[in-house]
């Protein structure tokens, strides 16, 4: 199928997530692979244990030392143990962006990892998007994914449409910073339609900011025509999306 790669200003103010130290240095990824950039120059790691055909996300401390790693499905520790509870996030194997670990707002032990599941019309109950917070302090210090606020939905979709309602969400999702420097907006996108959603001190906010584009990919068969990545400018004005096919409306 024919990739379609499309740039979209935003409708609101936007800087790109980054990591002031180290933070991002380790990867681990695919099967059972990993980096390690902390020396400035790639070093493979053999230690980690996911194993997942697309979407992950790893996140360290500002000093580069790996707090925890998801592939949106399971939660691995710093020891690469599984955490307690961190088994049944609702992210997919083959969503290629299954997993975001995004930190909370003024605190250094809480965490979300937001996931997006594989949108197949032939499954009956695709979860779309959804959230689960980590605390680092729980479990003697290693984390553990909080009971009540583990696998919190966030509609992106038409649910008054059933078909919107069947597949809920894209497996495509990103994060920048907003110009605040402390909150995080959450970026997915289904449709024609990006959806923002702030995350600050107080926590996730469900209702997100809505940001329409006259390129659509129609919820028939979108789980092919839908497969692609998300991914935001270095200054936040941009975003980047592809799509196997697409059509493009006018909206005049």
């Amino acid at each position: 199928m024919k990739r379609i790669f499309a740039l979209f200003l935003l409708l609101f103010s936007l800087i790109q997530v980054s990591f002031a130290q180290r933070e991002a240095s380790r990867w681990y990824f695919g099967n059972k692979a990993g980096l390690d950039f902390n020396s400035g120059s790639p070093v493979a790691l053999t230690d980690g244990e996911l194993e997942t055909h697309e979407g992950c996300s790893t996140i360290s401390d500002q000093n580069g030392n790996l707090l925890f790693y998801s592939d949106g499905i399971n939660v691995w520790d710093k020891l690469h143990r599984l955490m307690p509870n961190g088994t049944g996030l609702l992210g997919h194997e083959s969503s290629t962006q299954s997993a975001i670990i995004i930190p909370k707002a003024g605190s250094k032990i809480l965490y979300y990892i937001f996931t997006v599941d594989e949108p197949d019309p032939e499954e009956p109950n695709n979860q779309g998007l959804n959230y689960t917070l980590v605390d680092l302090s729980l479990n003697n210090g290693f984390g553990d994914v909080v009971s009540s606020e583990k696998n919190v939905h966030l509609v992106t979709y038409n649910q008054n449409n059933p078909l919107e309602y069947k597949l809920k969400c894209s497996e495509k999702i990103t994060a920048v910073a907003h110009n605040d420097e402390r909150s995080i907006w959450v970026i997915t996108h289904f449709k024609n339609t990006f959806y923002a959603f702030r995350v600050d001190e107080n926590g996730v906010n469900h209702t997100p900011i809505v940001s329409q584009t006259n390129t659509n990919v129609p919820p028939e068969g979108y789980k092919q025509n839908g497969i692609g990545y998300l991914k935001v400018s270095p200054d936040g004005s941009k975003i980047g999306i592809a799509h196997s096919q697409t059509s493009v409306s006018d909206q005049s």
